[in-house]
């Protein structure tokens, strides 16, 4: 079945309930990069029910089913900085511990199948909710997959788009609040996804160096390739037969129809480099001038010319 966001989240996916310590599976990823592909070929070949179970609107949607509505929306989720010192945000961690604590508990038990505890995080949400001693044991002797987007631009596109249409799913249905007045081409905001992106790329890497972790790593574009043949090898990491996996489920490729009067993610990208390329050709325009002051005048400028851009900046190259 091809569920979608809102369907994971529902009570159609909780398993019979769960005793024991399951063998974790947890899919570093950042917005964007196919991980719901992966849940769903997971969760259809009986390999847990990966889900962002640690991202804050997720957790507003689980925590009432699981006797926790009214703590879950007392919860804010800042990632560490200058105000942890302060009494008061040291009393917040406090709680955030205490609820993800038995949160967490209930909710493994809940969402465990076939002694498999999946779940997907972006690295903004580990930053926000599980980076404390309380999620450092709840990833302590995890299986890490890594699943990261080879065409960020495109990845960035996307983020863009879904902040703006607020719809995030293969549906639809529209999960975070729309912008009033949507600005498609706006370089800037795709500039911001992009470093966005990079900052959580680069977190799961610091994270995973700094643990000793290896994971099981696959681009999106590999993924969508052959999905099944990766979650064979994510069932042979944790010593699991994939024989044993469901199969036979597969999905077309998504095609989401524009909003009406909205361009197409392709026209927003030739968009973006036009753009870019326009900024490059001025800063170098802005770096000639700089250039031709700093020589002493036209004449010592024209030797500049046509000269590498290293050896104009740096000096002799090496």
């Amino acid at each position: 079945m091809r569920y979608t966001e809102l369907q994971i989240s529902s009570e159609l996916l909780d398993q019979p309930e769960f005793h024991g310590s399951p063998t974790t599976i947890v899919i570093c990823s950042t917005p964007r990069s196919g991980s719901y592909l992966l849940c769903r070929h997971m969760i259809n070949a009986g390999l847990g029910v990966p889900h962002e179970y640690f991202n804050p609107i997720v957790i507003r949607q689980i925590a009432p089913r699981l006797g926790f509505a009214a703590e879950a929306a007392a919860m804010n989720w800042h990632a560490r900085g200058r105000r942890d010192s302060l009494l008061l945000r040291k009393s917040e961690r406090a709680a955030e511990r205490d609820f993800l604590a038995r949160y967490s508990r209930v909710l493994m038990a809940r969402r465990t199948q076939g002694g498999v505890f999946a779940s997907k995080i972006h690295y903004r949400d580990f930053a926000r909710v599980l980076d404390n001693s309380v999620g450092r044991r709840l990833l302590e002797d995890a299986v890490f997959v890594y699943l990261y987007r080879e065409d960020m631009l495109k990845q960035a596109i996307s983020e863009h788009f879904a902040q703006l249409t607020g719809r995030w799913g293969i549906d639809d249905a529209v999960t975070t609040p729309p912008a009033a007045d949507p600005q498609f081409f706006d370089v800037a905001a795709i500039d911001r996804a992009l470093v966005d992106l990079a900052d959580q790329e680069r977190g799961w890497r610091i994270f995973m160096a700094s643990h000793g972790v290896s994971p099981l790593s696959i681009s999106y574009e590999k993924l969508c390739e052959d999905p099944f043949a990766f979650v064979a090898a994510i069932a042979r990491r944790i010593g699991l037969d994939p024989g044993t996996l469901r199969q036979g489920y597969s999905e077309a490729a998504s095609r989401t129809e524009a909003d009406a009067g909205a361009p197409s993610k392709a026209e927003v990208a030739q968009h973006y480099l036009a753009a870019a390329k326009a900024r490059d050709l001025s800063l170098e325009d802005s770096l000639r001038l700089d250039l031709r002051g700093l020589a002493g005048g036209p004449r010592d400028n024209l030797s500049l010319v046509g000269r590498p851009r290293g050896r104009i900046l740096g000096g002799a190259s090496g």
